[in-house]
């Protein structure tokens, strides 16, 4: 009985391993939508949303490879124990402000409202406890085993990715197999030498920094590539020529809005110009609603500017899936939209009295500064 109990210790030991590498790495797949959500509870700044994001997929490697290769055994489990009531705790504040949504504890992969991942931390304390009473202390997988629970999770998440995402993310694998060899060498005997122990915790989070790194380290602001002189023409109201006319015969004929009754001729505004269907464009509106919320700034000065759609429910899933608030709203002509953005989105943009003070993609949008603007 006593040997059966063991078994099953160290078997559900390796599996919860598992689920925190799986966990992991489904965060990672998304970073971006999983950082946004952690920026989205106004507790910390965008940038400090970067690195945290970054830092919890780390941890949680960290933790899934060491339950895996069975080493320091009581320390880990207590750690794991303490990371998994910490985010109870956090899961349980959510719930109590009503966010209901997804709380990214596997990115995108298999959506789990605070609820549900109450329960499922909740179980998984149940699990570790049981598996610090009757792990035994003397077996450690061997390194083949390390191996193959590795494959098997990597085929897990492979699965995952092509049928919820329908994506195959090669950084994601590229992870997977950086994380099988540091497995790998944790089930060495001379893994407790100081400096091996050192590399094998530094190796996750240098992967996942270096892989995605955050937006703040590489993208600038005023690099974007749009039509800023057609931009400006059309907030103006300017008429160039017969194709700018029949332009806005088209215009007129399919009932959309004109940049010339916008107003961003006077004052300042923050100008997004958005796609209901883009990931990114979502993304950036979330971005720029949590901003708002923070600083507790007025709406009139912040505009979103779709292309014209048959579909009027693209819009309002845009609003829905984006989680934004509602902003002043206009919906000009697609053909004009694309010329002016290139057909690259987002383009975000900082006007005053009509004249382009700063531009931003998703990746370079700038917290502090576009909340002294729209606060000013």
């Amino acid at each position: 009985m006593e040997k059966t109990l063991r078994i099953s210790a160290s078997v559900l030991k390796i599996l919860v391993g598992m689920l925190f590498v799986f966990s992991a790495v489904s965060k990672f797949v998304s970073i971006d939508v999983f950082e946004i959500y952690v920026y989205s509870f106004g507790l910390f700044s965008l940038t400090t949303c970067f690195y945290l994001s970054r830092l919890l997929i780390a941890v949680e490697l960290i933790i899934g490879t060491a339950l895996i290769s069975h080493r320091y055994h009581r320390f880990t489990v207590v750690a794991t124990l303490l990371f998994l009531v910490c985010f109870i705790v956090f899961l349980v504040y959510a719930q109590l402000i009503g966010r209901t949504d997804s709380c990214h504890c596997f990115g995108e992969l298999m959506p789990f409202n605070p609820i549900q991942s109450i329960v499922k931390n909740a179980v998984l304390v149940l699990v570790l406890l049981f598996v610090m009473k009757y792990t035994s202390e003397e077996w450690y997988p061997r390194w083949w085993l390390v191996v193959v629970v590795y494959v098997i999770t990597a085929a897990l998440l492979t699965v995952y990715m092509i049928f919820s995402l329908h994506i195959l993310d090669r950084l994601a694998l590229v992870m997977m197999l950086v994380m099988m060899s540091v497995g790998v060498l944790a089930s060495f005997k001379f893994y407790k030498r100081w400096y091996v122990t050192t590399a094998l915790v530094l190796i996750p989070i240098v992967t996942v920094f270096v892989q995605t790194p955050p937006d703040n380290w590489f993208y600038k602001s005023n690099s974007e590539y749009f039509d800023s002189q057609l931009l400006l023409e059309q907030i103006d109201g300017v008429e160039e020529d017969e194709a700018m006319q029949e332009e806005e015969e088209l215009t007129e004929s399919e009932d959309v809005d004109r940049l010339s009754d916008a107003g961003l001729d006077n004052g300042k505004h923050v100008v997004a110009f958005f796609s209901p269907a883009c990931g990114y464009c979502r993304l950036a509106a979330d971005k720029i609603s949590t901003i708002v919320k923070r600083t507790g700034a007025s709406h009139d000065n912040i505009v979103y500017i779709f292309p014209k759609v048959a579909d009027e429910t693209k819009y309002e899933a845009f609003y829905e899936k984006s989680h934004s608030m509602r902003f002043r709203e206009m919906r000009i002509d697609k053909d004009l939209f694309l010329k002016i953005t290139r057909g690259s989105f987002p383009l975000v943009l900082l006007m005053k009295d009509g004249a382009i003070e700063t531009t931003y993609s998703y990746r370079n949008i700038d917290e502090e500064e576009i909340g002294e603007w729209i606060k000013n």
